[in-house]
């Protein structure tokens, strides 16, 4: 490999941070995706325990109490948050 043949280290520093700014944002959207899936199936099994707790003869204030027991556990708020 020759000198002629490297890339100038000016547009070469520049292509990696690009680089790295491009694989970052597609990271971070990637989590922020996956937190927003996981969110909404937590509050969709919320639903499910509360709907549950109803058809088992709780009261309503009761099987809303439960669900958002479920809630904070499944979240991970319910751990000293």
């Amino acid at each position: 490999m020759t000198a002629s043949s490297l890339p100038d280290p000016d547009e070469f520093a520049a292509y990696l941070e690009g680089l790295d700014s491009a694989l970052i944002s597609n990271a971070r959207a990637d989590a922020y995706q996956a937190a927003t899936n996981q969110a909404i199936e937590v509050i969709h099994q919320a639903a499910k325990v509360r709907q549950a707790a109803v058809a088992a003869g709780f009261s309503a204030v009761a099987a809303e109490e439960m669900a958002r027991d479920y809630w904070e556990v499944a979240s991970g708020l319910g751990e000293g948050a």
